[in-house]
């Protein structure tokens, strides 16, 4: 079975930086995996992962929906530029907040953030975007995931409750966590 991941830092490959194994990589002992996501992405990045591939290739994808709160940006981020995980990642402000007190040069994304985002036009910029994932990949076999508490007018498998209990340092969980995750994947596969 051909299978696309897409999707964020839950979806993505750790093994770049962190030694151990994901539910991604549990995935990719038994099935033919392509994975695309990358750590910090915004929605609409991972809607470009999914637009960049011929999906007719892939027998399932997996889509692995992010924060609404990551604006995107095309240039290396500000803070994460030499991180081999996060190097691509998009804005959040817990980002910028933390390591502004560190780095000099990012008072200007700070103050964006403080005083021109609006979380309600980040909210529904999500949700187009979801709404178009979801539209492009319906007529295929695709799983949506989320750790996340978003509601989505689509049906997305959610692990907050896993992520809850098993928080740790690959792909955000224990490795009991990954291997919860697997599990539940392969049912629905």
């Amino acid at each position: 079975m051909n299978i696309l991941i897409c999707g964020d830092s839950f979806a993505a490959d750790w093994t770049v930086k962190y030694k151990g194994q994901g539910w991604p990589n549990l995935l990719a002992q038994e099935f033919n995996v392509t994975n695309l996501a990358q750590a910090g992405c915004s929605e609409y990045k991972i809607y470009k992962q999914i637009a960049s591939k011929n999906l007719d290739e892939y027998d399932l994808i997996i889509v692995s929906h992010t924060s609404a709160f990551r604006w995107y940006i095309e240039t290396p981020h500000p803070v994460h530029y030499a991180d081999p995980l996060h190097k691509n990642s998009d804005l959040i402000y817990t980002d910028i907040e933390e390591h502004n007190k560190f780095r000099s040069g990012l008072t200007s994304i700070l103050q964006f953030f403080r005083k021109c985002y609006s979380l309600e036009y980040a909210e529904f910029i999500h949700e187009l975007i979801s709404e178009k994932i979801y539209n492009i990949t319906k007529d295929k076999k695709v799983l949506h995931l989320t750790h996340i508490d978003v509601m989505y007018s689509f049906d997305v498998i959610n692990f907050s409750d896993i992520f809850k209990q098993y928080r740790g340092n690959m792909n955000h969980y224990t490795d009991e966590g990954n291997q919860i995750i697997f599990e539940r994947i392969k049912k629905n596969i």
